[in-house]
């Protein structure tokens, strides 16, 4: 509160300052005295009072949208700064201008210079408003996007833990001697959802690790039934360094597996290539038999459509074609984002 203050001052501080400085400068080829420019301070003075009046108590009317209210406020306004600014400068200011008889050139004058004088300030005022709502639209729009991830966080995280224990059920009707073992891997892969799922970027390595980790469970579970295949041909030290928004590629993964089971020939190959900065994950899975077919709520996709929107700013490429035998499935990332 005390920074925003301070930086209101600050800025009607300069405001004035500027202000101070314009108006005098004609004039002061003409001050040879403190006297001098003294007078001119208060003739400055006097013009700018009128306009923060006008700015403070006039403009309101305007922002109510009454505005007749407003004209016939400004106008009687500008007319008694230029009346009290004609009564200065007959009376101390300048009173030998007067003595010739310019007094209907003066008050034109004095009118003149209010109508500017109420113009700049409005003017500065309102590129000053303008300024702040645009910085504070630009906060809403960062706060909202993080407010719009951490639910989708929250919204991926049962949805992924379902799924793994629907797997380990399913392990452990056909193989229940194994399900210890698939017990702790599950445990890692829920370990590493939980420690990353809330946090910006991870280490692209250690996404992929995962992943594999989420790719040998599978195997584990229906490597006899499925002809599963993975490749990422990268080292680890070459993609240590990369960093990815975490749990965008296990959505993709996670739809290959659970759409693609049939009787004929079951099918899922991944393959996650790196060309510099971009990444491109391509999965090749089978179609599912109509049997098999388990009831989808998108959720996963939805979520992952909207967090590429929100991370990458639209600077993605997520396509999904259904051909004759398979889908495919194509992910491009530009990491530098």
């Amino acid at each position: 509160m005390k920074l925003s203050l301070r930086k209101n001052w600050s800025l009607e501080l300069l405001i004035f300052c500027s202000m101070l400085i314009i108006t005098m400068l004609q004039e002061w080829i003409y001050i040879n005295s403190i006297e001098d420019f003294f007078k001119g301070f208060v003739f400055f003075l006097i013009l700018y009072l009128q306009a923060q009046v006008h700015r403070f108590v006039v403009f309101r009317y305007y922002l109510l949208k009454k505005y007749f209210i407003y004209i016939v406020y400004s106008l009687v306004l500008i007319l008694v700064g230029a009346i009290i600014l004609l009564v200065a400068d007959m009376k101390w200011i300048d009173p030998d201008f007067y003595d010739s008889g310019e007094l209907a050139i003066g008050f034109l004058y004095n009118l003149f210079i209010c109508i500017i004088s109420t113009a700049t300030v409005m003017a500065i005022s309102l590129m000053k408003g303008y300024a702040n709502e645009v910085q504070r639209a630009q906060l809403n729009q960062i706060l909202f996007n993080e407010m719009n991830l951490k639910f989708l966080h929250a919204q991926l995280n049962p949805h992924f833990f379902f799924n793994m224990l629907h797997n380990l059920y399913g392990v452990s009707l056909t193989e229940p001697k194994r399900t210890p073992e698939l017990i702790i891997k599950v445990s890692e892969l829920m370990r590493y959802q939980i420690e990353n799922g809330n946090t910006s970027k991870v280490s692209l390595s250690n996404e992929i690790n995962f992943i594999r980790n989420y790719v040998d469970l599978e195997r584990e579970r229906i490597g006899k039934r499925c002809n599963i295949i993975f490749r990422c041909s990268h080292s680890t030290n070459e993609i240590e360094y990369l960093k990815i928004s975490p749990l965008l590629l296990i959505i993709l993964v996670e739809n290959s597996f659970k759409h693609s089971c049939n009787q004929t020939f079951w099918f899922v190959h991944i393959s996650i290539e790196l060309k510099g900065n971009v990444l491109r994950m391509i999965i090749i899975n089978s179609i599912g038999d109509e049997d098999f077919k388990e009831q989808s709520t998108h959720l996963g996709l939805d979520n992952l459509k909207q967090r590429l929107s929100y991370v990458y700013n639209d600077d993605f490429i997520l396509e999904s074609h259904k051909l004759a035998s398979h889908y495919k499935t194509i992910l491009v990332l530009n990491l530098d984002n």
